[in-house]
């Protein structure tokens, strides 16, 4: 696993602003074509240079890597915003719904980055176990106002999540996801 390199102190603002132009140009890519992405399509698509793009992320699995952290850190803050919801039923759901969209985009990332999420101390480990400790406080809230079974854990629902993704991954079918997606959720209701 290569490591995303790590900038001490802040960047410039152009520097920080290539970097962001880069991800986000990855990630469209990545939900589009999957882990095969061509590092000069997404230099073309930021808007910068293939040498800029080097620059920030020396492989493809830098890039790939990035990618997953910027969602990761997405998903976290998402959860940080849905926790004040009034509804914490409606928000662990709601969070689900975006993990299932996450998951879909892990698939497409490549077996080895969403191995490297399970090597202890990386990047991708800290950033995958703040996401998940995010959506253990939703589940909690939604545990405390009864709406959710008591002895659910946010590892078990965040594998059938992925396992609905996963299994509807070469024909995906809408319907059939949420008719999925609808059984886990009668199944942690209280």
């Amino acid at each position: 696993m290569s490591q995303v390199p790590v900038i001490k102190g802040p960047r410039r603002a152009d520097a920080q602003r290539n970097h962001d132009l880069i991800v986000a140009a990855a990630r469209s890519a990545v939900a589009e074509r999957g882990a095969d992405i061509v590092l000069e399509d997404i230099a073309r698509d930021a808007g910068v240079g293939i040498g800029t793009l080097y620059r920030h992320f020396p492989t493809r699995q830098d890039l790939l890597e990035a990618t997953f952290l910027d969602e990761a850190r997405e998903l976290t803050d998402r959860a940080a915003q849905l926790a004040a919801s009034s509804s914490p039923f409606d928000a662990l759901v709601t969070w689900l719904r975006i993990q299932m969209d996450f998951g879909s985009h892990g698939c497409r990332l490549g077996a080895a980055v969403m191995a490297a999420k399970h090597i202890e101390g990386s990047d991708l480990q800290q950033a995958f176990e703040a996401m998940k400790s995010a959506g253990n406080v939703l589940l909690g809230r939604a545990q405390e106002s009864g709406e959710v079974r008591s002895e659910i854990e946010m590892v078990d629902v965040l594998k059938l999540a992925y396992g609905i993704v996963m299994s509807n991954d070469l024909s995906p079918d809408p319907e059939r996801v949420e008719r999925m997606f609808q059984v886990v959720v009668a199944g942690i209701r209280a």
